[in-house]
C-alpha cells in the first residue's frame, strides 16, 4: 500500500494511516467517519473527505462505490476548490492504486499549486504523480508550472524538456500538439547548450545549461527526433560541447552519434571522410600521426559498415552539355565531370587499400564481404565468394565464423555457391578434415571439428535450407547424405570427447560436435517433405539427447517442445519446458509459440515418470502444472512492471535523462507488447478446463497507459505490438502470428468468462471494429475451431449486453427478445455444426491424426487442439445460459417456456460434444495402451536388423549409435516409443476424464 501513501508523509491522523497501509479498507472508513463526527460545525476537513470518497471506491458493494464516486465528484467540481496538499495528493494516489486516470487531477493540482506558488513539494509532487502514469501532456503542464515558479531550479527546467519530448514521440500524427512539445522541447535544449561558458564556476550558478555527457546524448535525442542534424552536429563539433570538449570527454558514444548523423544530414563526403580517417588511425600499419587519436577503438564494424555505405552514396551527376553552349562552357563541363568520375573511382581505390592494410582482421574481412555485397558489379557474387573463402580459411575454427558468413554468402548466386562450397571441402579434405580418414590416433582436435561444423553450417544454409532441390546446386549430394555426414560428425564428437582436454562435465554450455547433431535434426525435419518415411522420431531422440548433454542449447529446446506438441505428446512438451530457465521463458518468442500451443493440448499437472533409458541418458523427475508455469510468467510481467518503475524513477533522480528514455522506451515495449495478454488468455483457458481456481487477477497487466485517457472510448482496446522475425530452428509448427484482430477475438472471449463470472459489476469492453466483415483475412488464418469460438463468444457478449440494457419500454423488451432467440439460434446451429465436425475425425485421418506408419495412427496436436477448444466454447455456453435463466427471471425478457426448450436444446448439444469426444479418446487410448504399435515405430527407427545400410543409412548410423551405447539398439529405441506412447495414454486418459459422463 506504499503507492497509496506517498501523500501521507505527514498524515494527520496515524490510525487512518496504519489501516490504509493494511488495506483494512472497512476499518479505515470507520475511523474516517468517527472523526468527521469531532469536526466542528462548518468546518471543512478536505483531506478527511478525500481518504472517504477514496477508501468508499475501494469497497466491494456497488452502493458504496456509487457513494465515493459521488463524493469525489463533489471534490471536483467544488468552489472554492480544493487546495490541500495532502488532499489532492490522496486523491492522486488512490486514483493510481484503483488504475483510474482521471483528466480532473490536473485542475485540482494547478488550483493548490497557484494557490501555494511556493511550495515546492507540492509541484514535485504534481509532476511525479503524471510522470508515474506517462501522462505526458499532464507532465509538461507541470513541469512548465513548476519552471514559471523556480526558475533557477534545474530539475524543472529539464523535467519540462523531457515531458515535452515524450509528449512528441507518443502522440499521434494528428494530434496538432505534437510538433509543438518537440519544437518546445528543441528550443529548451539549444538554450542549454548556449549556457555553457567556458568558466566551470559561471556554469554551476546556472541551473539550466547542460553539463555532463548524459545530458549531451539526451539533447542528441532531441535534436534529431525533430531532424536538427545540422544543429546536432553544430554541438558535437563545437569546443564547449563537442566529442573534444570538457563535457564530451572524448566519449565514443558521441563518436558513433556523429557518424550516424552525418548520414542522417546526407553529408555522405564528411561521414566518408571522418570514417576513413578513424579506420586509418587503427590500421595496424599506419605510421603517421593519428588524425582523431581513437587508435584501436577506431576498427569497429559499425564504422567499416558506415564507411562502405557512404562510399557507395557519393553521387556521380550526369554532366549534360547544352546545344546551344559556348565552346567555353561545352570544355568547362566535360573538364568538371572528368574530375567527378576520377574522385568517385579513387575513393574506391582508397577503400580497397585500407582494406588491404588490415591484412586478416576480422572487422576487415567482414567488411570486405560487406563491400562485396554491395557493389553492382559483381553480379554472381565470384569476389564475395573469393573473401568469403579467405574469412573461411582464417576463422574457419572459429564459433563465430559461420554466424559471420551467414549475413553474405546469401547474396551468392547457384553457380558460385556451387563453387564457394567445392573449394571449402577440398580445403578440408586437403588439410585432413574428413572424419572418415584411416588415421583414427590422432588426438582430437575442437578446431578440426569446429571447422567441419562450420563447413555443414554453411552447406545447409546455401543449399539444403532453400525450397530448391539440392542437387540443382551441389551435384552429386543429397540431403540424405548430408544428414548422414552431420551424424558421422555428431559420432566423432561423442568418441573422442574423453581425450579431449576439455573433457565433458556434467553440465556445460556446449560440448564438441552438439551443433552437429542439431544440423542433423534440422535437416530431418526437412527431410520429411521429401520421403514417404517419417523422421520426426528420429529428430526428437536427437534432439532428446543434445538436451540431456547441453542444457544450455535453448534452441533445442524450443524445437523440441513444438515436435512434441505437434506430435500430441503434451507430458513430455511439459517436462522439457520444466527443464528451461526463467530467461528463456520470457522471450517473446518462445512464450507464445510454446504456451498457446502447449496449453491447448495438455491442461493438466504432470507428473514425470519415465521408463529405463540408455544409461547416459539423465531423466529430470519432478512434476509440471501448466496453470502454475503461466502464473509464474505472469507474475514476471507483474514484477517487471514495478522494477521498470522503480529503475525509471532512479534514473529521473539521478538526472540521467538519456539513460531515462532509454528505459521508457523498453518500458513501453514490455508494458504494450502481447506476450503477457496471451499468456493471459491461455492461463485463464488452462484454468477453466482444469476446473481450478485461483485468487490472482491479471487484468491489472492490460490497464492502458495513462497518457491516452483524453481521448477515450469505451469500445478502445489496447494496440499489441507485433514481434519482428522467427528464429530459424523454431519453425517446426508452421503458423501465423498473431494479428491484432486475432487478438480482439481472444480479447471477447475472455472478457465474456470475466463477465459471466462476476456479473454486472464487469464492463466488458466491444470489440475494436464492430464491423466483423473487416476480420476476413485474419479469420482464414484462425483455426476453424478458434473462429467457430469467437462467433461464438461473440453471440454470448450480445446476449449478456441485452440483459445489461434493460430497456425499460415495451418495444425494447420486444427487440431484446427477439434479438436473444436469434442468438440462441446461431448458437444452436453452430455447436449442431461442431458436432457433426467432431463425429468425422476417425475417417479424417490426415486432418486430426499423426501417421507414423501403415500400421501406427496417433492423436496430433490439432486433435487435442480441436477438442479442448471445443470443451472450452462449451463451458461458455454453459455458463451464459446459467447467467441468462438468473437475469430472466428478474427481467422477464424472454418467455420463459420457449427460451427454456431453446437452452435445454442447446446444453444436450453440449453434453452430445463431450460424448463424442469420450468416444474417439477412449478408442485412441485402447490402441496406444497395448503394445501391437511398438515394433513399426521402432522399425521407423532404426529399421530392420536384416535391412542393408544402403537401403536407410540414417537407421544403420542410429542403430551402430545405440548399440554403442546401450549394446542393444533395439530396446534403446523402444524405451523412447514407450515414453511418447505413454504421453499418448496420460493426455488420452485426461481427456476421457473430462469427458466422461460420471
Amino acid at each position: 500500500m506504499e503507492l497509496a501513501l506517498r501523500g501521507l508523509k505527514d498524515h494527520p491522523d496515524q490510525q487512518i494511516h496504519d489501516a490504509i497501509v493494511q488495506e483494512e479498507w472497512r476499518h479505515a472508513l470507520q475511523l474516517v467517519e468517527r472523526r468527521e463526527k469531532k469536526l466542528k460545525k462548518a468546518q471543512v476537513n478536505d483531506w478527511l473527505t478525500a481518504c472517504k470518497a477514496s477508501v468508499l471506491l475501494m469497497l466491494p458493494e456497488p452502493a458504496r462505490r456509487r457513494q465515493g464516486r459521488v463524493l469525489l465528484d463533489t471534490l471536483y467540481s467544488r468552489t472554492p476548490p480544493v487546495v490541500d496538499f495532502n488532499a489532492v495528493e490522496t486523491i492522486q494516489s488512490f486514483a493510481e492504486l484503483r488504475h483510474e486516470p482521471d483528466p480532473r487531477m490536473d485542475i485540482l493540482w494547478m488550483q493548490a499549486a497557484n494557490a501555494q506558488p511556493t511550495d515546492e513539494q507540492l509541484h514535485r509532487h504534481w509532476f511525479l504523480s503524471r510522470f508515474r502514469m506517462r501522462d505526458w501532456q499532464g507532465a509538461r503542464k507541470a513541469g512548465m508550472t513548476y519552471t514559471k515558479h523556480f526558475p533557477n531550479k534545474r530539475d524543472p527546467f529539464f523535467w519540462t524538456i523531457f515531458a515535452n519530448f515524450m509528449a512528441s514521440e507518443t502522440l499521434p500524427d494528428e494530434n496538432s500538439e505534437k510538433q509543438l512539445c518537440g519544437t518546445m522541447a528543441y528550443r529548451m535544449c539549444a538554450k542549454a547548450a548556449e549556457a555553457v561558458v567556458l568558466d566551470r564556476d559561471q556554469e554551476l550558478k546556472n541551473g539550466r545549461v547542460i553539463r555532463n555527457l548524459d545530458d549531451i546524448v539526451f539533447l542528441l535525442d532531441v535534436y534529431e527526433s525533430q531532424r536538427k542534424y545540422e544543429e546536432a552536429l553544430e554541438i558535437l563539433e563545437s569546443d564547449r560541447t563537442g566529442i573534444r570538449s570538457r563535457i564530451g570527454r572524448r566519449s565514443w558514444k558521441l563518436v558513433t552519434s556523429k557518424i550516424r548523423l552525418l548520414g542522417s544530414a546526407h553529408r555522405w563526403l564528411d561521414q566518408f571522410k571522418f570514417c576513413f580517417e578513424l579506420l586509418e588511425d587503427a590500421s595496424p600499419v599506419n605510421d603517421k600521426t593519428q588524425v582523431h587519436g581513437f587508435g584501436k577503438l577506431g576498427n569497429d564494424g559499425y564504422v567499416w559498415t558506415t564507411l562502405a555505405n557512404a562510399t557507395l552514396s557519393l553521387k556521380v551527376p550526369s554532366w549534360t552539355i547544352d546545344g546551344d553552349a559556348t565552346d567555353a562552357e561545352t570544355s568547362e563541363t566535360a573538364v568538371r565531370g572528368a574530375i567527378d568520375q576520377n574522385f568517385y573511382k579513387n575513393t574506391r581505390l582508397a577503400v580497397a587499400s585500407l582494406l588491404d592494410g588490415y591484412q586478416m582482421d576480422r572487422n576487415a574481412m567482414c567488411a570486405g564481404m560487406y563491400w562485396a555485397t554491395k557493389l553492382a558489379k559483381d553480379v554472381q557474387g565470384e569476389k564475395l565468394a573469393t573473401k568469403a573463402f579467405d574469412y573461411f580459411e582464417t576463422y574457419g575454427h572459429k564459433t563465430f565464423c559461420f554466424n559471420d558468413l551467414q549475413s553474405y554468402v546469401g547474396a551468392m548466386q547457384t553457380p558460385v555457391i556451387q563453387c564457394f562450397l567445392h573449394k571449402v571441402r577440398a580445403w578440408l579434405m586437403g588439410r585432413g578434415y574428413g572424419f572418415n580418414r584411416p588415421n583414427q590416433d590422432k588426438l582430437f582436435d575442437r578446431n578440426t571439428l569446429m571447422a567441419k561444423t562450420n563447413a555443414l553450417k554453411l552447406e545447409y544454409c546455401l543449399v539444403y535450407s532453400r525450397d530448391e532441390e539440392s542437387d540443382d546446386v551441389f551435384k552429386g549430394t543429397s540431403i540424405e547424405t548430408f544428414i548422414v555426414e552431420c551424424l558421422n560428425c555428431y559420432g566423432f564428437a561423442l568418441e573422442n570427447s574423453e581425450n579431449n582436454a576439455e573433457k565433458p562435465r556434467e553440465i556445460a554450455e556446449r560440448f564438441p560436435g552438439d551443433d552437429a547433431g542439431l544440423l542433423a535434426a534440422a535437416a530431418l525435419l526437412k527431410f520429411v517433405r521429401k520421403t514417404q518415411k517419417d523422421q520426426k522420431l528420429r529428430a526428437m531422440i536427437l534432439l532428446d539427447e543434445l538436451i540431456m548433454r547441453s542444457p544450455a542449447m535453448y534452441e533445442v529446446f524450443g524445437t523440441l517442445i513444438l515436435l512434441y506438441v505437434q506430435v500430441g505428446a503434451g507430458s513430455l512438451a511439459a517436462r522439457t519446458y520444466h527443464g528451461l530457465s526463467i530467461k528463456n521463458i520470457q522471450l517473446p518468442t518462445l512464450s507464445w509459440l510454446l504456451w498457446t500451443r502447449l496449453s491447448t493440448i495438455h491442461p493438466h499437472r504432470s507428473q514425470f515418470k519415465d521408463v529405463t533409458l540408455p544409461n547416459d541418458v539423465r531423466v529430470s523427475k519432478g512434476e509440471a502444472d501448466p496453470v502454475q508455469h503461466l502464473m509464474q510468467a505472469l507474475d514476471y510481467h507483474m514484477h517487471l512492471q514495478e522494477t521498470d518503475q522503480q529503475e525509471i524513477l532512479e534514473f529521473l533522480e539521478a538526472k540521467q535523462y538519456a539513460s531515462l528514455h532509454r528505459a521508457i522506451r523498453n518500458s513501453r515495449h514490455n508494458l504494450d507488447g502481447f506476450v503477457k495478454y496471451l499468456l493471459c488468455t491461455e492461463w485463464a483457458r488452462t484454468e477453466r478446463i482444469s476446473g481450478l481456481h485461483h485468487k490472482c487477477d491479471y487484468r491489472i497487466l492490460f490497464n492502458e497507459p495513462a497518457n491516452t485517457y483524453d481521448n477515450r472510448d469505451e469500445s478502445s482496446v489496447p494496440h499489441w505490438e507485433h514481434p519482428d522475425s522467427t528464429p530459424l530452428l523454431l519453425e517446426v509448427m508452421p503458423g501465423e502470428w498473431p494479428t491484432d484482430e486475432w487478438l480482439s477475438h481472444q480479447m471477447t472471449i475472455a472478457h465474456t468468462f470475466e463477465h459471466v463470472t462476476n456479473g454486472s459489476e464487469f464492463k466488458p469492453k466491444s470489440n475494436v471494429n464492430p464491423n466483423p466483415t473487416t476480420y476476413s483475412e485474419a479469420e482464414t488464418s484462425m483455426t476453424r475451431e478458434e473462429h467457430s469460438q469467437y462467433q461464438t463468444a461473440v453471440e454470448c457478449q450480445s446476449l449478456l449486453n441485452l440483459f445489461e440494457s434493460q430497456g425499460a419500454d415495451e418495444a425494447a423488451r420486444t427487440a431484446a427478445s427477439w434479438s436473444i432467440s436469434a442468438s440462441f439460434e446461431s448458437i444452436e446451429k453452430r455447436q449442431q455444426a461442431v458436432n457433426d465436425e467432431l463425429a468425422t475425425i476417425p475417417k479424417r485421418e490426415s486432418r486430426y491424426l499423426w501417421v507414423i506408419s501403415d500400421q501406427v495412427l496417433a492423436p496430433s496436436w490439432l486433435f487435442f487442439h480441436v477438442c479442448y477448444i471445443n470443451l472450452d466454447t462449451v463451458i461458455l455456453i454453459r455458463r451464459t445460459l446459467d447467467t441468462v435463466e438468473i437475469a430472466n427471471r428478474k427481467h422477464r425478457i424472454l418467455d420463459l417456456q420457449s427460451a427454456s426448450e431453446q437452452m435445454l436444446r442447446i446444453r444436450k448439444l453440449c453434453d452430445k460434444l463431450h460424448v463424442i469426444i469420450h468416444d474417439v479418446a477412449v478408442k485412441l487410448y485402447e490402441n496406444f495402451s497395448s503394445d501391437r504399435h511398438l515394433e513399426p515405430m521402432v522399425h521407423s527407427i532404426i529399421g530392420r536388423p536384416s535391412d542393408p545400410c544402403e537401403k536407410d543409412p540414417i537407421a544403420h548410423w542410429l542403430r551402430h549409435h545405440f548399440d554403442r551405447g546401450t549394446d542393444d539398439a533395439g530396446k534403446a529405441a523402444e524405451a523412447y516409443v514407450m515414453r511418447l506412447s505413454r504421453a499418448w495414454c496420460e493426455a488420452l486418459r485426461n481427456l476421457c476424464k473430462l469427458t466422461s459422463p460420471s
